[in-house]
């Protein structure tokens, strides 16, 4: 007759060797394969971009709110402007576009000075392609050039609002420990 203690002994042996059983081994070549996806990715980035910058300058216009209007021909050098920049990706008769805009008018005000926001129509393939966005709308929020995060569908404002707050909050401890 098994006691529970003897029980309990076998169910930790089975886990323990289930455990370590399924540890999966890290290949040597690990880090040499992310630095070659990496660099892929780098490359197609720059593929897309070539793409963007052979296309006619079209200058940056600015809605009464303050919202930057972007094309692909003049998307990347706002991105590098650097600080704290939101686009929105944007398509006509998109519902959940509509439901967003007033929050993003809202906010374009709220954060005046400290986050710049820009908006991005689907008709601009070349951006929206080489981001991937599926779903409309899709905010990518970029900070130094850089994407922070990207999120797609409409959103509740207080989550909105506590990302920007978060994003702001890492931006200005990175100035302070600068200084």
């Amino acid at each position: 007759m098994t006691t529970p203690r003897t029980l309990l002994c076998c169910v930790c042996c089975l886990c323990l060797i289930f455990v370590t059983g399924c540890r999966r081994e890290e290949s040597p070549d690990a880090n040499a394969d992310i630095e070659a996806r990496q660099k892929e990715i780098e490359a197609m980035f720059a593929e897309y971009d070539a793409k963007a910058t052979a296309l006619p300058y079209v200058p940056v216009e600015k809605t009464e709110d303050g919202q930057l209007v972007l094309a692909d021909a003049n998307f990347m050098e706002t991105v590098n402007e650097g600080g704290i920049l939101v686009v929105d990706f944007w398509m006509d008769d998109c519902y959940f576009c509509e439901q967003m805009e007033p929050l993003i008018k809202q906010m374009t005000i709220q954060y005046t000075g400290a986050i710049r926001f820009a908006r991005l129509h689907n008709s601009n393939a070349i951006m929206t392609e080489k981001y991937r966005v599926r779903a409309f709308p899709t905010f990518m929020i970029f900070v130094d050039g850089k994407i922070f995060t990207m999120l797609s569908g409409a959103q509740p404002p207080e989550r909105f609002r506590m990302i920007l707050d978060k994003v702001l909050l890492d931006s200005q401890a990175k100035q302070d420990g600068k200084r």
